[in-house]
């Protein structure tokens, strides 16, 4: 069983309060970037229950998004591909995921070796390689 959601927590981390990002964008709890709707101040320790509805609405996004790339691009069916483009979609949104051109015509052609390759070069690898590595081993080991 693939616990996709444990290992985007273990990647994005939890905090409880209003952070900067890697790229200096406003963010709380498991990764929830922060827009024009969200009413979350700085300064404010926001309680668990907070952070986990924040994450099922970003997680639920994600799992769609990458619902919606598999059927679009027709990306043949496979559970860990699966699992890295929900957290890819996660971690990225699905506009910046859609722009892995090469990536997802290795996903397409069932060659994980090329689509790994892709994903580590990339600047998304540059920003955060611990995690790009990881997610690429998980498709390169794809049988």
């Amino acid at each position: 069983m693939i616990d996709t959601k444990q290992r985007i927590k273990s990647h994005e981390g939890i905090i409880m309060e209003v952070y900067s990002d890697s790229l200096g964008l406003k963010t709380l709890g498991i990764g929830h970037l922060l827009t024009a709707k969200d009413n979350f101040e700085e300064g404010v320790t926001y309680p668990m229950e907070v952070i986990n509805k924040l994450f099922e609405e970003d997680y639920s996004i994600a799992f769609n998004d990458a619902h919606d790339l598999i059927e679009d691009k027709d990306i043949p069916y496979d559970p860990m591909v699966e699992s890295v483009l929900i957290e890819m979609a996660f971690q990225l949104g699905l506009p910046r995921l859609k722009k892995f051109i090469k990536f997802i015509e290795g996903l397409q052609e069932e060659d994980y070796s090329k689509a790994a390759d892709e994903m580590i070069d990339s600047r998304w690898a540059k920003q955060t390689p611990a995690r790009a590595y990881e997610l690429s081993t998980l498709i390169r080991n794809i049988k």
